[in-house]
């Protein structure tokens, strides 16, 4: 899927990060004053024209977990052009589905100092990124020249707001109890094949991977939390043990920027819901894992946010009758 956003790459959170480079490595100033700023590293090597050099962020920068540099200018030529946009685009693709990347932000590359137009590039994305099932959102800078290329692209199917994106949901679980993490894996599965990016560590956590800011990462980039509470779930939370009490000093600070309404936290108890839900989530609605084993949609109108009240209708003829008649 596509989505053109008017501001800067660096403003939402996403799992790749594309940056604009040319093929001796060099970033203009914009962006080196960015990566400087957030910690984050340079190319310091030539970078083939149409080419990407991916690197990881080593957890210094909670907003991505991985960083592209793509050389969308021929430092030699100082020049740019559509085929390598589209090696480029292809390359980045590929790095998303092998390293689950769900969403990334992309600038329009190879304008400014590549002469490419804009329209055309933009064109060129719609294209090659539209029917993907990965998120790339494309950030323009400038405000107005973003509503003008969101109204002369009115007919790309991904810009449609009628257009389901997919949720973000972030499964966080004890991993004590072996009938527990079965279920979870299952449950995450079940919510793929719904059309949910189901976010956990026996699909994406791998070897090497810093472990706490990969937690912290997932947490602030979902849209949704499942909790699932056991005994051992709730004990942990409450000592602050082990991953379970990282995530949960993580997410009663987000809960507290979220404010009173907020509906990004979802608890399923696992057993009885008092014993095993953490102090600090008593307070909130859940669900049990018996309801969602009996329905399943229960579970995905908290996901997707539908409002399962009935519409109100007509007050009753009759009703409206006897209050005039007790007026008179």
């Amino acid at each position: 899927m596509l989505k053109l956003k008017e501001g800067s790459v660096f403003d939402e959170k996403c799992d790749l990060l594309v940056l604009p480079c040319n093929s001796g490595g060099g970033v203009t100033q914009w962006v080196e004053d960015e990566v400087r700023e957030n910690e984050l590293p340079l190319p310091q090597k030539q970078i083939p024209f149409g080419r990407v050099l991916f690197l990881p962020t080593d957890a210094r920068y909670a907003k991505a977990d991985f960083l592209g540099y793509a050389a969308s200018v021929n430092a030699a030529l100082v020049e740019s052009n559509l085929d390598a946009i589209v090696s480029i685009l292809q390359e980045i693709i590929d790095y998303c589905k092998s390293n689950d990347c769900s969403i990334a932000n992309l600038p329009v590359l190879g304008v400014g100092a590549g002469g490419l137009d804009p329209s055309d590039v933009l064109e060129l994305y719609s294209r090659v990124l539209e029917r993907e099932a990965a998120m790339f959102n494309v950030f323009i800078p400038d405000k107005e020249a973003a509503r003008l290329f969101l109204e002369r692209s009115a007919d790309w199917q991904s810009l449609d707001p009628s257009q389901e994106e997919h949720p973000r949901v972030f499964i966080s679980y004890s991993w004590k109890d072996e009938a527990v993490k079965d279920w979870v894996f299952a449950l995450a599965n079940k919510l793929c094949a719904n059309g949910v990016d189901a976010r956990l560590d026996r699909f994406h956590l791998r070897p090497g991977m810093d472990l706490p800011q990969w937690m912290t990462n997932e947490l602030l980039k979902a849209n949704k939390v499942l909790l699932v509470c056991d005994s051992h779930y709730a004990a942990k939370a409450d000592m602050r043990k082990a991953g379970v009490g990282w995530e949960t000093m993580i997410i009663q600070g987000d809960m507290m920027l979220q404010g009173e309404r907020n509906t990004k936290y979802v608890v399923i108890a696992f057993g009885d819901f008092e014993k095993n839900t953490p102090i600090y989530m008593k307070s909130k609605l859940g669900i049990s894992k018996q309801d969602i084993d009996k329905n399943f949609n229960r579970l995905l109108e908290q996901i997707f946010d539908i409002d399962a009240a009935p519409e109100i209708g007509q007050i009753p003829a009759w009703v409206q009758s006897k209050r005039k008649a007790t007026k008179i």
